[in-house]
């Protein structure tokens, strides 16, 4: 029921304001990610994620009601230390959802050496701003969901059962088994450098995240190529697992680049591996957890015809389990297919 309402909710701040689709700011992506598209093609950790991302930067979209909660918590969290400006330069809304396996997905018993089952459904909506007369922006977003639905379960089961694959029989003893509802709230710093040059963009960000990912750390991005989206849209660094809100980029004109990244970061707490206020069958503890954890990407972005771009990348992550068969490094790639709408 949770994450058809949500669903329902996304689709109404969507359509309630379509009026908006002709400015050239407004983007609709399909985003889909997979540990098969990697090269280790493995079905385990970061099993899948799939969703759909509305972004603009037209005044109208940006006072829809998700928007308005967001800027709401920017300015009383952050407005008073750093002069957070009132007005984002766009906005964007997600719905989608995503989750884990452990490497043996056909016992039906725990194996409480490896990661335990665990997914979210979730609506995240994020704004972007432009520090006056300065190099420099922020990213925010919140994100509101719900641990331990069955959505994911019956779409990937449906999928393996399309494909010949095994079934995964351990979703009953997910992390917050038959929902729970969690949110997190992010915020990130950019300094555009001075290396910069029109075709080749450099960027530091610093980032945090209160909730379900509670964490901190910082992150170098690279953009090489034909470059006609603009900066403060392409946030490949903020992407938490399946999470894209703020990172869909908005094709201008034609565009043809490679694009990459690292990033460190010290977390303090993952509900989709340490469970939340309620009890589940299978969780993991702070001291089974590594902290300090790094991640690098590499991704290549083609935009084809009318506004159309299609965007691949490959992400690895260090491992997020200190011992046994759950200790070992993630690897998943993804696709994004974005539109820019009123473009023909």
């Amino acid at each position: 029921m949770l994450s058809r309402s949500l669903a329902i909710s996304f689709v109404f701040a969507i359509f309630s304001t379509t009026a908006y689709a002709e400015n050239t700011g407004s983007v609709l992506a399909i985003s889909t990610d997979n540990d098969l598209f990697a090269p280790t093609q493995t079905d385990r950790d970061y099993t899948a994620g799939v969703s759909i991302t509305y972004s603009s930067n037209s005044d109208g979209f940006s006072n829809n009601v998700f928007s308005r909660a967001t800027g709401n918590i920017d300015q009383r969290l952050l407005g008073g230390f750093f002069q957070l400006p009132l007005k984002p330069v766009s906005t964007a809304l997600e719905f989608g959802a995503y989750g884990f396996t452990p490497e043996k997905i056909e016992a039906k018993t725990i194996d409480r050496d490896d990661r335990p089952y665990s997914s979210l459904v979730y609506i995240s909506s994020s704004r972007s701003y432009q520090q006056p007369g300065s190099g420099a922006g922020w990213t925010t977003s919140l994100t509101v969901g719900a641990l331990g639905l069955d959505v994911f379960k019956s779409g990937q089961n449906t999928i393996h059962k399309a494909i010949g694959s095994e079934r995964a029989e351990g979703w009953g003893h997910q992390i917050s088994e038959g929902g729970e509802p969690t949110l997190r709230y992010s915020a990130a710093y950019h300094q555009y450098l001075n290396a910069s040059q029109p075709d080749r963009k450099f960027k530091v960000t610093y980032f945090g995240s209160v909730g379900y990912l509670t964490e901190f750390g910082a992150a170098l991005v690279f953009r090489d190529g034909l470059i006609s989206s603009p900066d403060n849209r392409f946030n490949p660094e903020l992407m938490a697992y399946g999470e894209r809100a703020p990172s869909v980029s908005t094709p201008g004109g034609r565009e043809d680049y490679f694009w990459g990244g690292m990033s460190v970061k010290a977390r303090a707490y993952n509900a989709l591996l340490q469970g939340q206020f309620r009890d589940s069958d299978h969780e993991l503890g702070a001291n089974d957890l590594n902290i300090l954890l790094a991640e690098v990407w590499a991704g290549y972005t083609h935009s084809f015809w009318a506004g159309t771009e299609l965007s691949y990348v490959l992400r690895v992550q260090s491992s997020e389990i200190r011992s046994g068969k759950g200790n070992r490094t993630l690897a998943w790639g993804g696709l994004v297919l974005s539109k820019r709408l009123g473009a023909s």
